[in-house]
């Protein structure tokens, strides 16, 4: 393995891989890093290339980065990419039309996995399907390594370690995410991420039963809830603001992570409940009525098509085929406020901010993960695994990783 790349990135050419790349390119001059890029054609590799050196600045990445050809239509291409690198960088999605190809070139290649999929049944059916095989192999696979849902998922286990340092017990960890733009010209969603959705909202039905053969043991949460609406208006820092669930992967993934230290680390888990918060009642509104006309489409075969068709239509301007412009990603930041309260009664509030969460921020935290199982993979709790973020990289000093990169989680 000594003469394999240290990372390799397939779908570069897509959307979200060329930001990703870019971001490479930087980290793999920070830390001596061997890399490479993979996908269908070298033409199209050289050109996402050539345009990284460009924003960067660093010169000679077509001459001096690996590109490796290879076609998710074809297996032992997969193989035979996988084996050139430690840790392969999967950036081609939708991932439950075409990511289980990729995991299993990675199983026989003996290839760390890691992806930026916010499909729960795609990450939850991998590791039904290949926990054990990936431990037998020593490889670890490690989805949702973006936005979706790490920010979420290491928040959660960061707080339950404060906490565990401090004897305080947990009842419940809510969160609230905001999203600030500045003016929009292209859009806030590439198209890629809606029809993930629409694919992933529309085959929900699958979860049940694939949940109830993933955790066969129920956890002993905490009894303590809070209830709450669908849309409900709260006071946060003595702020007024409204919120409904949050539709993505996060609880998912959290819950996975909650499993896993409960049944492997024997500690105490967390029930946590993610929401979206938005600043008046006429958002809400919005959100309500465009969600339901998605909801109802994407449960019939022509809704799914019109969903697909039209997307800009159908998220009120939101999506579109270009998605954002660089423009567009470099004004836009995030925020994640964490709402811990302990079964004696205390309330502690934590704040997770960052860059545009879908594409310069996703690809930040993506290259930490790699870079994590480059260098840290001794802090791992197993050698191998289907794994959360949390799970994989709540003992490693990915959270110093970040701050360092503009992706700052601090107590208020």
């Amino acid at each position: 393995m000594s003469n394999r790349l240290d990372v390799l990135i397939f779908g570069a050419t897509g959307y979200t891989g060329q930001y990703v790349i870019e971001e490479m390119a930087r980290k793999g001059r920070q830390f001596g890093l061997k890399w490479g890029i993979a996908g269908r054609t070298v033409e199209k590799l050289k050109q996402v290339l050539q345009q990284a050196s460009d924003v960067t600045g660093i010169d000679s990445l077509t001459s001096v980065v690996d590109t490796v050809t290879a076609n998710i239509t074809n297996q032992q291409s997969l193989v035979n990419m996988c084996a050139r690198t430690k840790v392969l960088i999967n950036c081609v999605g939708p991932y439950r039309h075409y990511g289980e190809p990729v995991v299993q070139a990675c199983l026989e290649a003996r290839t760390h996995y890691v992806d930026i999929s916010g499909e729960p049944q795609f990450l939850e059916t991998m590791q039904l399907r290949y926990d054990s095989q990936a431990a037998e192999r020593e490889v670890i696979v490690v989805g949702s390594c973006g936005f979706d849902s790490l920010v979420a998922d290491l928040g959660v286990e960061t707080i339950r370690q404060e906490c565990e340092r401090n004897n305080l017990d947990i009842a419940l960890i809510e969160s609230f995410l905001t999203l600030k733009y500045g003016t929009i010209t292209g859009g806030l969603i590439h198209y890629a991420t809606w029809e993930s959705a629409v694919y992933g909202f529309s085959h929900a039905n699958e979860l049940k039963r694939l949940r109830r053969q993933l955790f066969p043991q129920k956890l002993p949460y905490s009894k303590a809830k809070i209830h709450r609406n669908i849309v409900f208006q709260t006071m946060i820092q003595g702020q007024s603001i409204w919120a409904v669930p949050f539709p993505g992967s996060d609880r998912s993934v959290v819950q996975r992570t909650q499993y896993f230290t409960y049944t492997k680390l024997n500690q105490k888990p967390v029930r946590f409940q993610p929401y979206l918060q938005l600043p008046s009642l006429f958002p809400v509104v919005k959100l309500v009525f465009f969600g339901l006309i998605f909801s109802v489409l994407a449960k019939f075969k022509f809704g799914i098509q019109l969903l697909l068709k039209f997307p800009s239509l159908f998220s009120s301007g939101l999506v579109t085929k270009e998605g954002p412009t660089r423009q567009d990603c470099e004004h836009a930041k995030f925020k994640m406020t964490f709402l811990t309260h302990t079964e004696n009664n205390q309330k502690l509030i934590h704040e997770f901010v960052g860059p545009d969460p879908g594409y310069l921020g996703t690809s930040k935290m993506l290259i930490s993960c790699a870079v994590m199982l480059i260098k840290e993979s001794e802090r791992l709790p197993a050698k191998g695994g289907v794994l959360t973020p949390g799970a994989a990289f709540g003992r490693t000093t990915i959270m110093d990783f970040l701050e360092k990169e503009g992706l700052t989680f601090t107590k208020k």
